[in-house]
Formats: structure tokens, sequence, C-alpha cells
């Protein structure tokens, strides 16, 4: 019961962090910057975040050197909606000042209050050239799992097919399971984001997948499939996909996930779960 327990809070923060960071995106692709004196109160900081945005490399190095911190965050007043430097030249679209910040020891895993880690920031806005950067100073073989977990659920939730593909072409597994054991795959098919699910499974994702809840793709994708018109678009967008699957080894009809967990010698009540 405890794992089953610990399967259900996964759940809740994976839902808490997506909802977080979908309240705190202004825009699909925009961000509504303020000037720096707005974000950053410390005049070192404020003079590095100048240099950087300038361009002036040796500059930025200096003030580091005399202190400046490349991590700053501010305002410092706000719960919500915070950025760092990195986040701020990031949204100002100054790759140069990007560069110069990831040299001097800016860090973008390293998370702020709403919008998370520069990796998901860059994510929530669908900025693939400034995405491509942050993966050039920190490939992905070098993330934290719990970066690049977050990094696959917030593409696949937030149906940023770019910024997942990206992803998978600089090395990321395309079966990297979350917390609760889900794939992207699964997580897109979760959001409705069907022509995502059919990439992943044309790019080779498993149709094999048991999380720890006992969900798989099959069930899943007949779940989906039960919701739209027979013979509808959408209908018949998500029947492609069955076929997909059915093409790559997925049995149908699948087992429930009660059915999973009882294979495993789980026992529970079924009205615990979802499906």
């Amino acid at each position: 019961m405890q794992s089953l327990v610990r399967c259900l809070w996964c759940s809740v923060k994976i839902i808490g962090a997506f909802s977080m960071m979908t309240n705190c995106a202004n825009s699909e692709n925009s961000f509504n910057l303020r000037s720096p004196q707005y974000y950053f109160e410390d005049l070192q900081t404020l003079k590095l975040l100048t240099a950087a945005m300038s361009g002036d490399a040796t500059a930025a190095k200096d003030y580091v050197t005399k202190g400046a911190d490349p991590n700053d965050e501010g305002p410092l007043d706000s719960e919500y909606n915070r950025l760092r430097l990195l986040h701020y030249a990031i949204a100002a679209k100054k790759p140069a000042a990007v560069r110069i910040l990831l040299d001097v020891g800016a860090d973008p895993e390293m998370s702020v209050r709403g919008f998370g880690p520069a990796f998901l920031f860059v994510i929530t806005h669908q900025d693939v050239e400034m995405m491509s950067l942050l993966l050039d100073h920190r490939p992905v073989k070098t993330l934290s799992s719990e970066t690049l977990k977050d990094m696959m659920l917030v593409a696949a939730t937030h149906n940023r097919s770019a910024c997942l593909d990206l992803l998978l072409d600089r090395g990321a597994p395309i079966d990297y399971p979350d917390d609760a054991d889900f794939t992207a795959m699964m997580r897109a098919m979760d959001a409705e984001n069907y022509d995502m699910v059919e990439s992943l499974l044309l790019r080779g994702a498993s149709v094999h997948i048991e999380t720890r809840c006992g969900m798989t793709p099959a069930y899943s994708v007949e779940f989906h499939l039960k919701k739209y018109k027979v013979g509808s678009p959408t209908y018949n967008k998500v029947l492609r996909l069955k076929e997909l699957m059915q093409e790559r080894g997925a049995v149908f009809p699948p087992p429930t996930p009660a059915e999973v967990r009882a294979k495993r010698g789980i026992k529970d009540d079924p009205s615990l779960y979802q499906h």
C-alpha cells in the first residue's frame, strides 16, 4: 500500500508542477520583460547583467571576480514570477549574453520561483534556439535526472514538439520515465497531444511500458479512443495511434491497470485510480 500511496503522490506533484508553469507562462512564445531594475536590486548584479547584455565578456568576468552573483534572482518581494540573470537574457533573446552568463557561472538547472530552471523556461516559451545554446553548454548526458525528467514532462504536456525533438536529437532516452514511470509519449497522450504521440511512436517509443500504477500505452490509447465519436477526425487520429501500437507489438484488448498491479502481486483498492 505504501508504494501505491507514493505513486499517487508522484502524480500529484507532477500535476502541481505542470499547473504552476502553465499559469506562469504569459503567452505561448513571448514574455513581457521589464527593465533590469525591476528584477534586481544589487548594484553588482546590475553591472554584471549590463556587461553581459552588451557582449562584454571581460567586464562580466571582472564583476564576478569582485563578487557579483551570476545566479542572482528577483524581484525578491515577489513570491512568484522571479527571474535569474540567465532567465532575463533568454527572455531578452540575447544569445551572446546567455553565453557570457553561462561562462561566468550561471546555472541553467538552478530553479527560480514561478518559472523553474532556465531549461524549463526555454521549453515553456518554445525557444528552441536558446534551448540549443543551453544544451551546447550543458549536454543531455550531464543533466541531473530531475532536470531531464522535468524537461521531458514539460515538453510533452505543453506540446512543445520542436523542443522534445531537440532533446531526443541530443541524446535524451525516448522512454526516460518520470517519477510515476510515465514516458513522454504517455504524458503526451494524457494531454491529448496526439500528433506528438504519433511522432514519438515513429521515433521508436516503447509500447511495452508498465507504470508504477499499472498504466500501459495500449490501455491509455483505448481509453482515449472511447472518448470520441466513431469516424470523427479525432477518433481516426487516435485509431491510427492504436494501429501503430499494434504494429509494434502492443496487445489488444489490453489489461487494466488493476490487472497489471494484480499480476505484480499488489493488492489495492482500484477506486484509488483514475482508470
